[in-house]
């Protein structure tokens, strides 16, 4: 490790991840690991630059085009309105799956206006209001009209659950960015690019992070992206 020319280092909750110029490689070293004496007893794992960019809070954030050509490559009105909800209201894959559909339709059949969605967190259960976006409202409608729904509203019986399971939701949306060749991108995409334009649009981050569950707002500041445009357009506003 210390032979290497390293380009990069970043250090990741409990790991730091270096990149090798030599090996062209990133890698995993958990701090428990280079806390030891022992070199040989090192943990590391090397994974390619596609594969980190992909890590939980790495998420590729999606432009408005990717955002539009995958609603186009996605066939069902099932599967557009899976993708619709996490590019609407930010929710995690597995919150998605778990959606009953008195959540976003009334027992008349309109749908609602907001979006509530029950969180357990260690200071006890936090609702989150989520106010149900036009296009998103749409994509329930279609969807409505397409089959007979129950109780959960995306159901499965092929599942013990009753619902389709998160690794079917994670197959979905990696058919569509595969289809696209989109790289850096994940279903956790959805979350990350409705948070972060969110935020670059100028919404107070108490607002966002009303929405998006996070227990704290420095929480929800590690999680955002930054954009280079933004800090070039901060520092031209500078009038001295």
């Amino acid at each position: 490790m210390q032979r290497e020319k390293l380009l990069l280092k970043i250090r990741l909750n409990k790991r730091v991840i270096l990149f090798s110029q030599e090996k062209q490689q990133w890698t995993i070293y958990l701090l428990s690991a280079l806390a030891s004496k022992n070199m040989p007893a090192y943990t590391e794992r090397y994974i390619s630059l596609e594969r980190f960019c992909s890590m939980p809070g790495q998420a590729a954030i999606l432009k408005d085009k990717d955002i539009q050509n995958i609603f186009q490559v996605i066939p069902s009105p099932r599967n557009k309105l899976l993708f619709a909800i996490g590019i609407y209201t930010g929710l995690r894959i597995g919150e998605i799956v778990r959606l009953e559909t008195d959540q976003v339709i009334t027992e008349n059949g309109t749908v609602r206006n907001k979006l509530t969605v029950k969180r357990l967190k260690k200071r006890g259960t936090v609702y989150s209001d989520i106010p149900i976006h036009p296009k998103l409202r749409s994509y329930i409608r279609e969807y409505a009209l397409s089959t007979t729904l129950g109780t959960w509203l995306f159901p499965s019986d092929r599942s013990a659950s009753g619902h389709i399971e998160r690794v079917q939701g994670h197959y979905i949306l990696r058919s569509a960015y595969d289809a696209l060749r989109l790289d850096g991108t994940k279903t956790h995409s959805m979350r990350r690019t409705f948070l972060t334009t969110l935020s670059r649009m100028g919404v107070p981050l108490r607002t966002v992070q009303e929405m998006s569950g996070h227990s704290s707002l420095s929480q929800l500041q590690a999680y955002l992206a930054v954009d280079p445009e933004d800090t070039r357009d901060a520092v031209h506003r500078l009038k001295y």
